[in-house]
């Protein structure tokens, strides 16, 4: 058995709780304890994602003696009340396994001393709000903490597009947002491919993190850019292939995308990729590919993590560009001065590449994208 200094548990996002669920979480929240769960709340600051959203969370810190290493569930009640308005009641519920019956009785001993971690996020508009918490396990035993925050942007986000509304709340959930195609006649046909390459360049898998990152992104480029559809790719240069292809993507395919991100953490680089990764061939392939559709795109976007492939792309590898040809973008994170294939490609087809570095900058990076559609 593997012992680790903390075991770390992440929930299902904080969800809103039914009709059904919040007389109970009203109760909970609102009765003193009679059992105390010895266990530390952590609050954690508002900060700004690539969502554009100021998301806010804790962590809930447990000795793990404290439930004797037996299976248990974790219940965690959240009451946020924004300024002048009603409450939002949001729970989580986190599953601990039990340490196997056969487990020597020294490493039993030594897995009882160590902590247990459970995490939650949640989204807000700029405002004041206080906050509630209660933690139950299924004994009955309570932790609670209050808090009070204060959400403003800072003075280099005061410009920015946010998502939320000030004085809301919203569940915090990377899989599921309410994107849907506008409406409006100057709507666009949108082609975007999505880079899932690791941020730090010497890794060689896609962290939760990588996750985030990504599809945060690519929802504040939906949100802001009217779209009448969207056919959206996501590939991967170290792997050479395409993971993800959909014809028709809104808010409702992020849970897919979400997963196919998944799967490439524990996917293997095969030999033919290793042999083919300095090669132009596959990302012009995907662009000629997409230059000769027989409905093209009114822009061509790629996002992406700097790659740390710097392959030379020349027109003499897309046959199928156009004068007419829709116009490219490459909206590039931590983009350094030095090139990189996707930047190559970009230079090929008389492409623009947005370097950013920060939440403003992809804000700012997107409204000077629509400037220039808007002068096409």
């Amino acid at each position: 058995m593997l012992v680790c200094p903390a075991l770390n548990i992440s929930a299902p996002p904080q969800s809103p709780v039914t009709i059904a669920e919040a007389g109970e979480a009203t109760l909970v929240l609102d009765t003193p304890a009679a059992k105390s769960l010895k266990c530390f709340i952590e609050k954690f600051n508002p900060v700004l994602d690539f969502a554009l959203r100021f998301q806010a969370g804790y962590v809930v810190h447990c000795p793990l003696r404290l439930f004797e290493g037996k299976k248990a569930t974790v219940h965690a009640y959240l009451r946020i009340t924004p300024s002048g308005k009603v409450p939002v009641l949001l729970s989580a519920a986190y599953g601990l396994i039990a340490i196997p019956p056969d487990t020597p009785p020294s490493t039993r001993l030594t897995s009882l001393k160590q902590e247990v971690d459970m995490s939650g996020a949640f989204s807000l508009g700029a405002g004041d709000y206080s906050v509630e918490t209660v933690v139950t396990d299924d004994r009955g035993r309570l932790c609670r903490k209050s808090w009070k925050m204060h959400v403003a942007a800072a003075r280099s986000q005061r410009r920015v597009h946010l998502a939320v509304p000030p004085l809301t709340v919203e569940p915090f959930d990377r899989t599921s947002w309410g994107i849907q195609p506008s409406r409006k006649s100057a709507a666009l046909r949108l082609t975007i491919f999505l880079d899932a390459a690791p941020i730090r360049p010497n890794e060689s898998s896609l962290r939760a993190w990588d996750r985030a990152f990504l599809l945060e992104s690519l929802y504040s480029l939906l949100r802001q850019v009217p779209f009448k559809s969207v056919r959206l790719v996501a590939f991967n240069l170290e792997q050479q292939r395409e993971i993800y292809r959909c014809v028709a993507f809104d808010g409702d395919a992020f849970q897919p995308l979400f997963h196919a991100l998944r799967e490439i953490e524990t996917a293997s680089v095969s030999a033919q990729a290793l042999k083919n990764r300095n090669s132009p061939l596959f990302l012009s392939q995907l662009a000629n590919r997409e230059l000769a559709e027989e409905n093209p795109a009114d822009a061509i976007i790629f996002l992406g993590p700097a790659s740390r492939m710097d392959v030379e792309i020349g027109t003499d590898l897309l046959p199928a560009l156009k004068a007419s040809s829709p116009p490219f973008f490459y909206f590039k994170y931590l983009g350094a001065a030095f090139p990189d294939s996707l930047q190559r490609l970009m230079m090929a087809v008389n492409g623009r590449t947005f370097l950013f570095r920060s939440p403003p900058e992809l804000d700012q990076a997107i409204q000077k994208m629509l400037a220039r559609l808007k002068q096409q």
